[in-house]
């Protein structure tokens, strides 16, 4: 009755054992980059909570732990146990105790597609909320015939409540074969259109680039950046991050 669940988390077409593998082998010297231009973007997000609740860590490959040592108690959604050991071990070096939590049911995604709630309602109001590249991943964990039933869900359900709270979201805009020419000075600020950030991959770039649907799920906020991830040797992600709800 246990293993059945565990084994779905650990091969989670969103990250799973595969993801694992590839951020053992290249989070040192490939993810470098993108890794610093997170941690900078995310040292600016100062919310008002002593809690923080992280909605698909994964093993915290791309979180830094100067981020997770400003609060005092740390929720994390994470349904994978491979994911859940990684990550603890990384915690260990967090200075203090800071007292954590840990959901392993999937709360975010199977409750909306039944028509339930959603936990966002249920945090309570001293709680910042950061989406850790789940946005862009909900494409590959909810059935293409009820996608459009499951956004409209997201957005009536979970998008109302995050304006009480601070929230963030990094999360996949674009991903494909090539890598995108980001200007420094033209990503951050309101969000980007669609024909600015296609101008970064050149003339014949959008016919191999998978939109991560990610605009449908990511409510409006009011501080956007985008980054360049090579998450693997010819694979490019252009990752989009937005900060919202209560800024002070």
């Amino acid at each position: 009755m246990v293993f059945r669940p565990m084994l779905q988390g650990a091969w989670n077409p969103a990250g799973g054992l595969r993801y694992h593998l590839r951020a053992r082998r290249y989070r040192a010297q490939l993810w470098a980059a993108f890794r610093a231009d997170l941690d900078a973007w995310l040292a600016n997000w100062r919310p008002p909570a002593r809690r923080l609740a992280v909605v698909g860590p994964s093993g915290g490959y791309c979180l830094p732990l100067s981020l997770l040592a400003r609060f005092e108690r740390l929720v994390f959604f994470e349904p994978d146990p491979i994911a859940r050991m990684v990550l603890s071990r990384r915690l260990r070096a967090l200075p203090g105790s800071p007292s954590l939590t840990w959901v392993t049911d999937d709360l975010w995604v199977a409750p909306l597609l039944r028509g339930g709630a959603p936990p966002v309602l249920s945090l309570a109001r001293d709680t910042a909320i950061l989406f850790s590249n789940f946005m862009g991943q909900l494409m590959f964990l909810v059935p293409d015939v009820r996608w459009g039933g499951f956004c409209r869900a997201f957005r009536e359900g979970v998008w109302p409540s995050l304006e009480r709270v601070s929230w963030a979201s990094f999360h996949d805009r674009l991903s494909g074969p090539l890598a995108p020419s980001i200007v420094p000075g033209d990503c951050l600020g309101p969000r980007l259109d669609d024909s600015k950030v296609l101008s970064w991959y050149g003339a014949h770039g959008a016919g191999e680039l998978l939109d991560h649907g990610s605009a449908e799920v990511v409510p409006a906020g009011h501080r956007y950046a985008y980054f360049h991830w090579p998450l693997i040797p010819g694979q490019h992600h252009l990752i989009e991050a937005v900060v919202g709800g209560v800024t002070s």
